[in-house]
């Protein structure tokens, strides 16, 4: 590893998509997303998904953050405006990776600051991880966060519709 640590946004839409985002080097901020987007549509197995999470961390530091656009990369990507917006309908893991270990932090969107990281959920693996390992904290993270999320999402919409009428 010639960096201390890599770190990746992994979006995931409602239909499991996978959307990963790495980081570069920023005058601005340190380190920020840099303006690649790799994409992995699903299904895919525990193997596609691993080798797409190595991928995002591949292209990290490929390239700076361009600090001259104020529009995040998810923005662009999506075609929404503000972060907030264009995070939304997604659900937000961000991984670290370290010469040790990975970190893999799921989280929460709160609709008025956008994803937040649950802290009391990081999962840490070695790296390197056995195979299948990663992928099983993935699934298990679209399990809760995505699957769960747009189960009480419905309950809301179907509430909010009582309301009115």
């Amino acid at each position: 590893m010639e960096r201390e640590f890599y770190t990746i946004s992994v979006y995931v839409d409602k239909n499991e998509n996978l959307i990963g985002i790495p980081c570069g080097e920023s005058e601005k901020f340190g380190i920020a997303d840099i303006d690649t987007v790799l994409l992995l549509k699903a299904p895919y197995s525990a193997k596609q998904t691993e080798n797409f999470i190595e991928k995002v961390f591949n292209a990290c530091y490929t390239k700076k953050h361009n600090d001259e656009n104020p529009v995040s990369t998810i923005e662009r990507y999506t075609k929404k405006s503000g972060f907030v917006n264009a995070t939304a309908d997604l659900t937000l893991i961000s991984l670290v990776k370290t010469e040790k270990n990975y970190s893999i932090m799921p989280t929460f969107n709160d609709w008025e600051k956008g994803p937040l990281c649950i802290d009391d959920d990081e999962r840490i693996i070695l790296n390197p991880y056995k195979e299948g390992e990663m992928y099983e904290h993935i699934h298990d993270i679209i399990m809760v966060y995505v699957k769960a999320n747009a189960f009480y999402k419905e309950i809301a919409e179907v509430e909010e519709k009582k309301k009115k009428q």
